[in-house]
């Protein structure tokens, strides 16, 4: 059966699992294989637990607010946008976007691309444009894609694996440095899809 062999790759194909019922879960789950090559699934990083807190704070601007949020956004961007570019051409972008917004820069502090690369935006000890309301004292992550989306989609449905990799890993990384203790999406604050799926349940999946 399909959802069986998907899912002994390590492939999520639904709650239900292996139930003979090819639903969404179960055609995301065959997007990726495909994305992957038909490797395995990469096992996802989870950020540190709360238990272990580091002894680390970042802080930013001259008041010095104290990191212990990160923020996830989507540029709202087409599988193919830029396609071939390179990532530093995509972030000059966001950032011309940004700058005709009337800030002094691109609003995240780090950007993530289809294929996993990562780029710089803000530094971390800056405070971000990202948020309405929630700018200090956040760092704001970037993901490529998310264009159609809607705040109750899965994450495989506008984004890659690689991407799901490389941002539980960043976030964890992030929570190496300072004290996390909140993960949220732009939607958990505004009125709208970004950053196409709910943060919270794609932490716990």
């Amino acid at each position: 059966m399909i959802q069986t062999g998907l899912a002994a790759l390590g492939y999520d194909v639904g709650r239900a699992g292996a139930d003979g019922l090819v639903g969404p879960d179960t055609l995301a789950a065959g997007r990726a294989w495909l994305a992957a090559g038909g490797k395995a699934a990469m096992a996802p990083v989870a950020p540190p637990p709360p238990s272990k807190p580091t002894g680390a704070m970042i802080y930013q601007g001259a008041a010095r607010y104290p990191v212990r949020e990160i923020i996830v956004h989507c540029a709202a961007t087409r599988a193919d946008w830029m396609a071939g570019r390179a990532l530093s051409e995509k972030v000059a972008e966001i950032r011309r976007w940004h700058l005709a917004n009337g800030w002094n820069d691109i609003g995240y502090h780090h950007i993530i691309d289809r294929d996993g690369s990562t780029a710089r935006g803000r530094a971390e000890t800056v405070i971000g444009s990202h948020t309405l309301g929630k700018n200090s004292g956040t760092i704001g992550i970037c993901l490529l894609g998310g264009h159609g989306s809607a705040e109750t989609d899965r994450f495989l449905d506008h984004f890659t694996p690689e991407q799901d990799r490389v941002l539980r890993q960043m976030i964890a990384s992030i929570g190496l440095r300072t004290q996390i203790q909140r993960v949220s999406g732009h939607n958990e604050y505004a009125a709208k899809a970004c950053p196409g799926f709910n943060v919270p349940l794609w932490l716990k999946r």
